[in-house]
């Protein structure tokens, strides 16, 4: 495990918030739901996030939490900063201490070479840009007081259509029978 589950859920939720990042602000519960986290803890790390200036945080009727512009163009390692202190991938692989130059363990070079390309990732883009590479079911369209995945609004969709389908054949049986009874 890179980082620690605040450090992931900051991630997450930084990348679903950037990528849905409209004119409403977006809510805790919201997030919780869209990405199936825990709603509580999950209101600590954004409060946090709001504090430190990654996100713009409004209380009332139409609060919730939008990416601010210190926010949309930081790295990820600027953010795990925030809630995990500076990324150290210094660490033995082997748990060896010390592993070094001098007394290197048989991961030590190849686990070197990892670390600077993890730091070079890490490193690489903003979350803005990031999140524009979000797939589409992270990109919700949220409208109205409860936004859908697209997954959601498809089943939905479907679901309508068939019972839109159902009730007329459900009327003309029903026609049927009334008729038959007439006949009698």
């Amino acid at each position: 495990m890179l980082y620690s589950k605040t450090a992931q859920y900051s991630i997450q939720s930084m990348l679903f918030i950037a990528a849905n990042n409209s004119d409403q602000n977006i809510l805790v519960r919201d997030v919780a739901k869209e990405l199936g986290l825990p709603s509580s803890f999950l209101s600590k790390i954004l409060q946090t996030l709001s504090r430190y200036g990654f996100l713009n945080s409004v209380k009332g009727p139409k609060g919730g939490f939008s990416l601010s512009e210190k926010g949309a163009g930081s790295t990820i390692a600027e953010l795990v900063a925030v809630v995990d202190g500076p990324m150290n991938f210094d660490m033995c692989l082997a748990g060896f201490s010390p592993c070094n130059e001098e007394n290197a363990c048989p991961f030590h070079q190849e686990w070197k070479r990892i670390r600077e390309e993890i730091r070079e990732v890490v490193n690489s883009k903003s979350i803005y840009e990031l999140a524009q590479e979000m797939p589409i079911r992270y990109r919700t369209l949220l409208a109205g007081d409860a936004p859908q995945s697209s997954a959601k609004k498809a089943v939905k969709k479907a679901a309508t259509k068939k019972t839109a389908k159902k009730k007329p054949a459900r009327k003309a049986a029903a026609k049927k029978a009334a008729a038959k009874k007439k006949k009698k």
